[in-house]
């Protein structure tokens, strides 16, 4: 209590700070009811399918089985689930879906304001200029779009993780010889960029290639590539249990966003009005901009930029300013991508761009944005005035900016009392649930729930779980067509334990073979095969080595000292 007592309050101010841009972030989940979101119901259905998949007895989570109707889908093996099994797992303890929700977004959250001030706090040497610029960023009109007009979980998640990125890449090419707190950021933010959202995972790569390439001179040595490999490699580990399925099923089963060529992209690029503007679009609710404070970041870089002295902070706002201005202008219609659409090969085209909208490089440019602000504030700190009006400037304006986004959000958007929780019928009626079901699925088949047998002297009861009971009197054998989509990896067993042999037919669904006869209850299981099994243990090596590693770090100059003695 004395040392609580005595301590200056100018030294809580970073934590009221962060905490305020918390809380001011997640205003609108700290009510009895949940404004409606584009993908709203779409990412509450998974954390209700993930629940019960798990209550099921499945973990990890590789297929939602109650999805469609019973039919299943495979969401989790193309869309990482790993940080919405804190949801689901409170959901399993009868807390209510909607406030399950609420608790992850409110956690997300305080996730980005920690993640944005330890990485700019680290880059700029200031946790006060730090702050600041985790405030903006916490709040950047791009990222309350994400949280609450789009409700894009994946991509609002995967921006906990830029910063680290931004700073595990900046941390290597400074340091001579990087140790682990250099390299780890980088690791642990791409790891977390894969199993959030792919798409940002994606864009965030290119820009490392053309990182890597800008800082050539100064990565290419021994030290800083071995740190550079190192990350890389504790990433692949961190992921290894999510990529290998996922890898593995773009590979081998033909869904329907595998079909999907990328659409022409100029149209969805913004115009400098917009980038500048506060106002939301009319039609769609985004306030896609970088706002006023957003562009004083850029001029006090800028200005940055200029000075002759303080070299260490010259050199970043050097590196950062050009790739924010980059990332800037791929948001814009300004940047010719249908000219590049139609001049480079299709393969290279269906992977660049898979990212769909142009205005997604605006993640990467508030992160980028946070590092010019917390360095520019610094490079002030000669003239504690002029710091400290600027930093309420750069406050002030990013205060404007949510103000007026609240204030037209809260106007505009419907409101949701109760989350349906009905598996058999809410989820075919979402738009975004399709991507994942084998291509060229009709939609009509979700609406029969029954096994029909290809011989009508065969009778056949789905019983739901897995569980088929039927009677083959005839000495053939007989296939009946279960109401499941014939996703691979399925296995079926007569009661006797022998496997049944598994087919697809027309409407993508799962037929079992019954052999003369028989009488009796097989039972369908999705079972993972053994190399996804393999890539499980690899990331759960990797997680003990990290966890163990700063235990022995310490032990072993002790256990040195004593040997010597």
């Amino acid at each position: 209590l004395l040392r609580f007592r005595h301590t200056p309050v100018c030294e809580w101010g970073t934590p009221l700070l962060l905490l305020s841009g918390v809380l001011l972030a997640s205003l609108p989940y700290c009510r009895e009811f949940l404004f409606a979101g584009h993908d709203l119901n779409f990412h509450t259905y998974r954390i209700l399918n993930l629940a019960q998949s798990m209550a099921n007895g499945q973990f990890p989570v590789r297929l939602f089985t109650r999805g469609f109707n019973g039919y299943g889908i495979a969401t989790p093996q193309f869309y990482c689930d790993l940080f919405l099994y804190l949801p689901a797992l409170l959901y399993i303890f009868f807390v209510p879906l909607q406030r399950c929700f609420q608790i992850y977004v409110i956690l997300v959250n305080t996730a980005t304001a920690a993640s944005a001030q330890y990485s700019f706090a680290r880059i700029s040497g200031s946790k006060k200029a730090a702050a600041v610029a985790a405030f903006c960023y916490t709040l950047a009109s791009y990222r309350l779009t994400n949280v609450l007009v789009r409700a894009a979980v994946g991509e609002y998640t995967a921006m906990v993780f830029l910063p680290l990125v931004v700073l595990g890449a900046w941390a290597i090419t400074v340091q001579e010889r990087p140790t682990p707190r250099d390299w780890l950021p980088l690791s642990l933010g791409m790891a977390g960029l894969l199993q959030s959202h792919l798409l940002t995972a994606e864009m965030c790569a290119l820009l490392l290639v053309l990182y890597c390439l800008v800082r050539a001179r100064t990565l290419f040595t021994r030290a800083r590539l071995a740190a550079a490999v190192k990350a890389a490699l504790t990433a692949v580990g961190l992921s290894a249990w999510f990529l290998v399925p996922c890898l593995d099923a773009l590979k081998n089963e033909r869904v329907m966003v595998s079909g999907i060529h990328p659409s022409p992209l100029q149209s969805t690029g913004l115009g400098l009005a917009e980038l500048a503007g506060l106002t939301a679009d009319p039609k769609t609710g985004m306030v896609l901009t970088i706002g006023l404070s957003g562009i004083l970041s850029l001029l006090l870089a800028l200005w940055g930029c200029l000075q002759k002295d303080a070299q260490p902070a010259r050199d970043v706002l050097r590196t950062a300013l050009p790739f924010a201005v980059l990332t800037l202008l791929f948001s814009t219609c300004y940047f010719p991508w249908d000219v590049l659409q139609s001049v480079l090969p299709e393969k290279i085209t269906d992977i660049l761009y898979k990212f769909q909208f142009c205005w997604r490089w605006l993640s990467p440019t508030a992160v980028l944005l946070g590092v010019l602000t917390a360095t520019g504030l610094q490079l002030l700190a000669r003239d504690r005035r002029l710091q400290a009006t600027a930093a309420a400037l750069l406050l002030g304006l990013t205060l404007t900016c949510a103000g007026s986004f609240y204030t037209a959000y809260s106007r505009t958007q419907d409101r949701y009392t109760r989350i349906s929780t009905d598996t058999a019928t809410a989820y075919p009626l979402l738009t975004m649930g399709y991507d994942y079901l084998p291509a060229g699925t009709d939609l009509e088949i979700f609406s029969n729930i029954q096994a029909v047998a290809e011989n009508p002297a065969v009778t056949a009861d789905w019983q739901g779980s897995g569980l088929l009971t039927c009677t083959n009197p005839t000495d053939t054998e007989t296939t009946i067509a279960l109401p499941l989509l014939a996703y691979r990896h399925y296995t079926a067993q007569a009661a006797d334990g022998t496997v049944l042999p598994l087919s697809a037919n027309g409407a993508h669904c799962l037929c079992v073979t019954v052999p003369a006869g028989y009488n009796g209850t097989v039972t369908v299981r999705f079972a993972e095969p053994l190399l996804w099994r393999l890539a499980e243990l690899v990331t759960l090596a990797t997680v003990l080595a990290l966890a163990l590693w700063r235990p022995l770090c310490r032990r072993t100059p002790a256990r040195e000292a004593a040997l010597a003695r």
